[in-house]
């Protein structure tokens, strides 16, 4: 299945304080966009990704507007029945002054599969985003599949990070520190427009947390745990521990 969708989000009148809308919407299966109070949120319309699946999304905030696009539920990738690869490519731009936070529910990576996730933001001038990626490497006592995932975030045309990882149990260095251990959820974090300090980090018996600074204003945040609820703990500590 070949699939596309399409977010525009438009601020009604910044000046006056009256906040941003839903500009438009486009969704083809197995995309359904949906403005819900002042989140614009992502639900499935058909079982997606399987294998051979090619779906991609574009999000457009325009200026001085803010979108807050998140998903319902967390996205399950299923192998196909020819063994190919599915890929999920996003491409979000925000223009002068309005600010992206995607926080969307976790991508959980299931054995047999084959995903590429594929996430590119691009900020003009005076522009900030916040952007939370997670993943959970396999169901419950189960191998994930094979997982790529591209994180891009520019400012005005120059890259301020570009984070491509790979997981799976054929990875090489899978299960090993050189990747993340024996953890099974994952958290990507890029903010723009933040005070970042010095770089920190949280190690705990089971999950770690770090925060690297990558300019004055934009810091990339990763850990992993065993599950979710520890990984967001130790996001919420790293947040909290002075700099």
């Amino acid at each position: 299945m070949k699939g596309h969708g399409s977010i525009v989000v438009a601020g009604r009148n910044v000046a006056a304080g009256q906040g941003s809308r839903l500009q438009s919407a486009y969704a083809e299966p197995p995309f359904s966009i949906r403005e819900c109070g002042e989140r614009v949120l992502i639900a499935a319309s058909a079982a997606a990704p399987l294998g051979g699946d090619e779906l991609s999304l574009r999000v457009a905030v325009e200026a001085g507007a803010r979108a807050d696009i998140g998903t319902v539920a967390s996205t399950i990738v299923l192998p196909g029945p020819t063994g190919a690869p599915s890929t999920m490519f996003t491409d979000c731009s925000v223009a002068r002054g309005g600010h992206l936070e995607w926080v969307g529910e976790p991508t959980v990576s299931v054995g047999g599969s084959d995903h590429t996730v594929s996430t590119t933001v691009r900020l003009e001038e005076l522009a900030t985003c916040r952007i939370v990626e997670e993943v959970s490497l396999g169901r419950s006592g189960e191998p994930s599949g094979t997982l790529r995932l591209v994180l891009r975030v520019e400012r005005c045309g120059q890259p301020l990070v570009h984070h491509d990882e790979l997981f799976g149990p054929s990875v090489p260095g899978a299960g090993s520190v050189v990747s993340v251990g024996p953890a099974r959820h994952v958290l990507s974090e890029v903010v723009v427009g933040v005070e970042t300090g010095e770089s920190r980090s949280v190690v705990g018996s089971e999950s770690r947390a770090a925060w690297l600074p990558v300019a004055d204003d934009a810091v990339l945040l990763l850990a992993v745990g065993p599950d979710r609820p520890a990984v967001l703990a130790a996001v919420a500590e790293v947040y909290r521990k002075p700099s």
